[in-house]
């Protein structure tokens, strides 16, 4: 899967030098694009806004200002503008990320760690957006668990190649309901592909993907031997 990472998922910020924690967002908080399950496909563009919805942008300004964890979120989704890379939206964005994240608000700080990593709004930091993402997946974050696993799937400047690890961590994103990591660690274990072969744990993560409507994971379940 090498270098099919991200370029935008979730977003919210994550400012090493904000003060006091904002309070916790005032209303539940909408789904989060990258929670939302792939179906088995590896999907990372979808929430940017290119900053073009100038209502929801001053909406989901005023609710951050507010300490709405989720405004600051959104914000930063709306404000996101990949082909503009060092813009002031990136800018925006990115303060709004890290503000949503360091406020606890486990999404962006997946979204702060696609930003890190394709160098939109900061310069580009791979240590810092593995750490990021590896935040965001300890906050059940699926797509961050993923990015983390493609990471030490291929290794890159942050993290060595560790197989072990990579099919954790896409045990982790299987388990929040990404069916991509419910197909590669079910495949790992089927095969006993450098981890111990174990057909019964492959069998629980081909169902799960199954569950996630991935006619593949379906097939390989009741394949399995």
């Amino acid at each position: 899967m090498t270098q099919r990472f991200l370029l935008l998922l979730s977003a919210s910020a994550l400012l090493a030098g904000c003060g006091a924690d904002p309070s916790p967002p005032s209303t539940p908080p909408p789904p989060a694009p990258d929670a939302t399950p792939d179906k088995g496909h590896m999907v990372f563009i979808h929430g940017a806004g290119n900053g073009e919805r100038s209502d929801e942008i001053t909406r989901h300004e005023e609710g951050c200002q507010k300490n709405d964890l989720a405004s600051c979120h959104a914000l930063g989704l709306a404000l996101m503008t990949p082909k503009d890379k060092q813009g002031d939206n990136n800018k925006r964005a990115f303060a709004a990320f890290e503000k949503g994240c360091f406020g606890g608000y486990a999404a962006s700080c997946n979204g702060l760690g696609v930003m890190y990593h394709h160098g939109m709004g900061v310069a580009r930091n791979l240590v810092r957006s593995m750490e990021l993402y590896k935040r965001a997946c300890g906050g059940d974050v699926s797509t961050a668990c993923l990015h983390v696993a493609m990471a030490y799937e291929s290794g890159n400047d942050a993290v060595v190649a560790d197989w072990p690890s990579a099919v954790s961590y896409y045990e982790s994103a299987c388990n929040l309901g990404a069916s991509q990591g419910c197909m590669t660690a079910g495949k790992a274990f089927a095969e006993g592909d450098r981890v111990e072969r174990d057909p019964e744990r492959a069998r629980k993560l081909y169902d799960r993907g199954c569950q996630e409507e991935n006619e593949d994971a379906c097939k390989a379940r009741d394949e399995l031997k």
